[in-house]
């Protein structure tokens, strides 16, 4: 990618001199350029991205390469999301899925990954997303993925709250167990209401089913290709959760997860276009937030199952994605009272969260092993054991001291404050709190 960014010149001239044949290759590389192919690799700043991918739409308007301006929309629409502007990422993947004519009368239809539902509750929490918002930073770490490096995320208190109120599975899962197979009866299935939601909120815009038909930018048939389709629904999903629209969210999420699993194996264009793994981790957290207990709990341990089975070589390219779907899945474990199976998936999480990436993403790594260390303090507190909850909450409290993890040390040091009343020490009780207490009040 750096060499890219250094030849970047070359193919801007080429652009500005042939257009036709310039216009592609500034296109390609720009779009290259807002898309890591590894996620060991330091990213890009929203901003930088945004500023690529406006840059390579420019470049392919010059052109007649529809599907080349729909992945670069589609680029900008992550942008957008990663910055935190939700409602413009909406409009980018209306856009995107614009460029090749179709939907203006209704002519693609409904996803099919919606279709032929079979009945599921969709009543809990209907309003338990309200008020999640995503960080935009320097990568936005942590809660919903997409794009090669899967940072996008929605991580905030009241997300958390909402995850806390989630259902468990057996932590078995995180070791290999297969998913069950309604999580996968379910990724494709929603309820009629689901169906109505779904176009509400754009879904049949988004055209994850792969055969879903429109004209071209020229006039003629044409579709959305398959994996730029599935990656604007995460992208769309993630857009409305990040405005509160959780219920809309979940079927649009759901059939992001269908349209992933019909892909074949990606190319390396494709894999730039997020992953089925960080489809799942979208739908998981949406299910988790909306009251849906049962069924997110089956579509984490599905993600993590299929984490734990990709070869090195393909986890490479979604390596962020692990330590956050295990970190989450030991908060709902805990919330839900399933203190020793999250102490049982502990170990993992904590190791997933070592190593490169915390040295590549910090702004995605250190929040995510503040949480985790509390909630583990928490579990051991519960269990008995208050010696190993010091020594977790001591830990999260220094681990959100560093810069990167600041916005966690109010709840890290509530955490410490409470094992040390529980442990007596009534001293370093009253300094932790005094502490916290100047924290809320700042």
């Amino acid at each position: 990618m750096g060499v890219v960014r250094i030849l970047l010149p070359l193919p801007r001239a080429a652009a500005k001199w042939a257009p036709e044949k310039g216009g592609p290759l500034l296109g390609a590389a720009l779009s290259y350029c807002a898309t890591p192919s590894w996620a060991g690799l330091p990213p890009p700043s929203p901003a930088r991205r945004l500023a690529w991918a406006e840059e390579a739409v420019a470049a392919y308007r010059a052109t007649a390469d529809t599907e080349g301006l729909s992945r670069a929309l589609a680029l900008r629409a992550h942008a957008l999301l990663l910055s935190g502007r939700f409602e413009e990422a909406c409009g980018a993947v209306d856009e995107a899925t614009a460029v090749w004519g179709g939907w203006a009368g209704g002519d693609a239809g409904e996803a099919a990954a919606v279709q032929n539902a079979q009945a599921s509750p969709d009543t809990d929490g209907a309003g338990a997303m309200r008020g999640v918002q995503a960080r935009a930073g320097a990568d936005q770490p942590a809660a919903v993925g997409t794009g090669t490096d899967q940072e996008a995320t929605v991580t905030t208190a009241a997300e958390q709250a909402a995850v806390a109120g989630t259902g468990v599975g057996e932590a078995a899962a995180v070791r290999g167990v297969p998913a069950r197979a309604g999580a996968e009866q379910e990724a494709a299935a929603g309820t009629g209401a689901d169906r109505e939601a779904s176009v509400g909120a754009g879904l049949d815009e988004v055209a994850v089913a792969p055969g879903a038909r429109g004209g071209t930018a020229a006039g003629g048939c044409g579709e959305v290709p398959p994996a730029v389709g599935a990656f604007l629904g995460d992208v769309r999903a993630q857009a409305l959760a990040g405005l509160g629209r959780g219920e809309e969210a979940v079927p649009v999420a759901r059939a992001s997860v269908a349209a992933y699993r019909r892909l074949p194996a990606p190319d390396r264009r494709d894999r730039a276009l997020g992953s089925l793994p960080g489809a799942l981790r979208t739908y998981g957290m949406l299910l988790a937030a909306t009251g849906r207990r049962e069924e997110s709990v089956a579509v984490y341990e599905e993600c993590a199952a299929l984490l734990a089975a990709m070869s090195l070589r393909e986890l490479a390219h979604v390596e962020r994605v692990r330590p956050q779907v295990l970190a989450e899945l030991v908060g709902v474990l805990r919330a839900s009272g399933r203190h020793e199976d999250a102490l049982g998936v502990g170990p993992e999480a904590r190791e997933a969260l070592r190593g490169p990436l915390a040295w590549t993403v910090p702004e995605t790594v250190l929040p995510l092993r503040v949480r985790l260390l509390v909630d583990l303090a928490r579990c051991h507190t519960a269990t008995g054991d208050p010696a190993e909850a010091r020594a977790c909450a001591q830990a999260a409290v220094a681990e959100a001291r560093k810069p990167h993890g600041a916005g966690e040390l109010t709840s890290a040091l509530d955490c410490l404050a409470d094992v040390l009343g529980e442990l007596g020490q009534t001293d370093k009780e009253s300094i932790a709190r005094r502490e916290l207490a100047e924290l809320r009040d700042a």
